[in-house]
Formats: structure tokens, sequence, C-alpha cells
């Protein structure tokens, strides 16, 4: 609440009787933050929407808890403790700002799944000597995968289709097959 405090201190000879003399200094006392305040964060669920072709490493969502303390007690370290079993995600702790970045470590596919839920802390970086650990605070993460619009995919990666050289004009040689990987399942020509 109040880091400095500035107190004007007097001293009179002659115990402060009539015809003694005084002076007077002022004292300044500066307070040592002790990491007594727990990181917050600004909300308590957080909900973005990612499309399923955002590329890897890149950023899908940004949060951040709060610390009334101040310098090193007031940093925090961001993780993702529930709900990424399969390690699609990561965040990252920006140190500048205090932020958690949240960002893909794996593709998303809105065919294969559309949300996900996942539980993130914050977590003091300093506890306090003989405290009871560092403070945490918890939040929920929400995500939407977007449906983008993909290409069509063949089923295999290559094809070899041998033919006569004497073969009639119109004969089918071969077939090859590609389906829509969107859930609308369009038509393939």
């Amino acid at each position: 609440m109040r880091e400095e405090y500035c107190v004007v201190i007097q001293a009179k000879d002659m115990g402060g009787h009539m015809g003694g003399l005084s002076g007077t200094t002022t004292v300044t006392i500066t307070l040592t933050d002790i990491n007594d305040n727990p990181p917050k964060f600004s909300k308590s669920l957080y909900e973005f929407g990612i499309p399923e072709d955002l590329p890897i490493g890149k950023t899908g969502g940004k949060v951040k808890a709060n610390d009334r303390d101040i310098g090193e007690n007031a940093k925090s370290t961001y993780n993702i403790i529930e709900g990424d079993d399969l390690g699609t995600f990561e965040i990252i702790t920006d140190a500048q700002m205090q932020e958690g970045i949240l960002r893909l470590k794996k593709p998303l596919d809105y065919e294969g799944k559309k949300a996900y839920t996942l539980k993130i802390e914050a977590t003091n970086i300093r506890s306090e000597p003989g405290g009871s650990g560092p403070f945490k605070d918890t939040a929920t993460v929400k995500i939407v995968v977007e449906d983008a619009d993909e290409p069509p995919v063949f089923s295999k990666p290559m094809y070899l289709l041998e033919v006569n050289e004497n073969t009639p004009i119109n004969t089918v040689i071969g077939t090859v097959t590609a389906r829509d990987p969107d859930s609308t399942g369009s038509l393939v020509r």
C-alpha cells in the first residue's frame, strides 16, 4: 500500500523546558516488499477461437495474472495443469509483460475435435522463506476450434498406373480417389 514513510524527529535539551534548544532531522523509512500477495487472474474463464490452420508455434491467446507485490515478488510463471493430455498446446511466460502466451504445439483438426477446456495455473516465481510455498491461482481456458477450408486429400501419396502402348482411346486405365477433409464432405471431382 505504501512503500516509504518520512518522519521528522525533534530533539530538545534541558528536558524540553523553556529556554532549551532543539534540533530536527528527517528520517526516511523504506519498506522492503515481501511476497505476501498471490497472483490473481483477471478472469476465471478465458475463451479463444483458434482457426484449425493456425501454424505450430503461433499464439492462440494470452492470459494475465496480476500480483499486488512489486519487483521479483510480483513475477509469475504459467502452466497448463489439466485438459491437454495430447500435448496440443503450450503456455509460455512473457517475462516483460508478465502474460501467459498460449501457443500450438500440434496441429488442430476441426473435424477431429471442435473444442478444448484447459486448466491453467499462475505461480509466483519466489516464495518467502518459512512460508507454505509459492502462491498460485488457476483459471479455465475454453478453446473453440474454428473450421478452415481445406483442399482435397488423395487416398495415396503416389499412384502408379501401367498401360500398353496400343490400348484403345477412352479405355479406363485406373482410378485415383480423393476426399474433402472438411466436415461438409463436399463432392470431389
